[in-house]
């Protein structure tokens, strides 16, 4: 897949120079018109950018982009490096790992999250960094990042991942799409810039760039200060909305972060649906706030209903007239979502399953009902109480594949079932064994389940990681931690040794 090039989705990034670095100032100039603008239904702007009580505070927007400087004074001690994977595959290095070499992930996290310039001021800001020092990247730089993504994610909390980025569909664009469904599935809104043109900088169909085609997620075209459709913005029926971008009469400012300067005051001007979406991202985090069990599709269906209608000028037949509005009326509930990160071990005849509670859908989960299948049929059924979260299986004929499902329930009614999980065959563990991790349990998932064994129980059984073996020492309970990523909470599993 050498050559898929990915490209932040700024204006000076697809068109050449027209917004670079050495725009970059020293401090913030007057009152953000962006913030300005999307606290109001009709111009003029009234310079006012105060949204109300809401911050975003407790919320995650994960920055998959070029990198973020995490000590810049509108982010300090609010930024987490997570996956860096250009570091880590050595092909556009940064110190210290998840920093931004570019400027364009700087700038926005800043519009996302900003203390002064963005709009959830205090919601944390994860990097993931799969673009290099030119704003640029492969396929395989991407898709790392977006599974880690999913896998970081606190199920049951609603999380938002900004992707100011594109890809014409062509380019494998189709493998970035499934990832973003994944995530979505998963329970994180996923806001995507729209694109700025093609290499001549004449806007075209957003349908044809990806991840901005992926139905779900909240594709963003940008407008300028008077609220015309901006001259590069894609267009089309794949655009859910449109926020501020800029243009050359009136750019958008945000932190930046050039080698050059190495300043944690250091401020740029840009244009671009790079800086359109990450707005939407903040007003994610915003409802994600006030009520954090909602559902993707309640938060994303809610910002899409309250941007205001028919303001927009320039627009094209097919592309929706709504502008970005800050609404902060509380959502109404909902069924609960999909459970995730399901988890499965097996020993004598039984297999123990464990998930992630899903989102809530604003109202608290009272019951999850696990099915076990067989030949596609449902053989057994457990339901647990809304605290509870695994289930033992016994009784099971070894030697056998099962597959799980999960449905949770609350007081709108049960929410969509998982989607089904096939456990490895039934068996049994027996004192002086090794057996192989993936022949014992597994998170499911497009990872590899890292295993470890809790102190209490290292004299009854251990791991070698070389051969990815558990060894059991003797009869009794093995309580094994289980990751799908270094930096995930462990999930922990009993296994009965025989």
């Amino acid at each position: 897949m050498k050559g898929k090039r990915w490209t932040a989705l700024c204006v000076g990034a697809l068109l050449g120079a027209v917004i670079t670095q050495s725009s970059a100032q020293s401090a913030p100039v007057g009152v953000s018109w962006h913030l300005d603008r999307i606290n109001q239904q009709a111009l003029p702007l009234d310079g006012v950018v105060d949204h109300g009580p809401l911050t975003g505070s407790g919320i995650d927007i994960y920055i998959v982009d070029t990198g973020v400087r995490a000590t810049h004074e509108q982010l300090v001690n609010r930024v987490f490096a997570g996956l860096d994977v250009r570091t880590t595959d050595g092909s556009s290095v940064v110190d210290p790992p998840g920093s931004d070499c570019d400027g364009h992930g700087t700038h926005v996290a800043g519009l996302a999250a900003g203390s002064t310039v963005g709009v959830a001021t205090q919601a944390r800001i994860i990097s993931v960094r799969v673009l290099d020092c030119n704003g640029s990247g492969e396929v395989p730089d991407v898709v790392p990042g977006l599974r880690w993504v999913r896998a970081h994610h606190r199920s049951g909390v609603a999380a938002i991942a900004n992707l100011s980025f594109g890809v014409d569909l062509g380019d494998d664009g189709a493998t970035i799409d499934e990832e973003v469904r994944a995530l979505i599935n998963e329970g994180v809104v996923v806001t995507v810039a729209a694109g700025n043109g093609d290499d001549s900088g004449k806007p075209y169909d957003a349908c044809k760039i990806a991840p901005g085609d992926v139905a779900g997620a909240l594709t963003v075209g940008a407008v300028s200060v008077s609220d015309a459709v901006a001259y590069y913005s894609n267009d089309g029926a794949c655009i859910d909305l449109y926020a501020p971008g800029g243009d050359r009469s009136r750019m958008i400012e945000s932190s930046w972060s050039s080698p050059e300067k190495n300043s944690d005051s250091e401020y740029g001007f840009d244009v671009g649906t790079s800086m359109a979406s990450p707005l939407v991202a903040g007003y994610a985090a915003l409802l994600a706030q006030q009520q954090p069990g909602l559902c993707v599709a309640s938060i994303a269906n809610a910002i899409v209903a309250r941007a205001t209608p028919g303001v927009i000028t320039g627009l094209t037949a097919t592309s929706p007239n709504k502008m970005l509005f800050l609404e902060l009326s509380p959502i109404a509930a909902t069924a609960p979502g999909r459970a995730s990160h399901i988890s499965v071990t097996t020993d004598y005849r039984s297999l123990v399953v464990n998930w992630d509670p899903p989102c809530d859908g604003g109202s608290a989960i009272t019951s999850s009902t696990v099915s076990l299948l067989l030949n596609g049929k449902v053989i057994r059924k457990m339901t647990a109480d809304g605290t509870k979260r695994s289930v033992r299986f016994e009784g099971l004929q070894n030697g056998t594949k099962y597959k799980i499902q999960i449905a949770a329930t609350n007081e709108i009614g049960a929410g969509k079932k998982s989607f089904a999980v096939t456990t490895m065959k039934v068996r049994s563990v027996v004192r002086g064994q090794s057996v192989k991790f993936d022949d014992l349990g597994f998170i499911h998932g497009p990872w590899t389940t890292e295993w470890s064994v809790d102190t209490s129980s290292r004299s009854i059984c251990k791991v070698k990681n070389s051969t990815k073996r558990l060894i059991a020492l003797k009869r009794g309970t093995c309580r094994v931690l289980l990751r799908a990523i270094a930096d995930q909470k462990p999930v922990l599993h009993r296994i009965r040794i025989n």
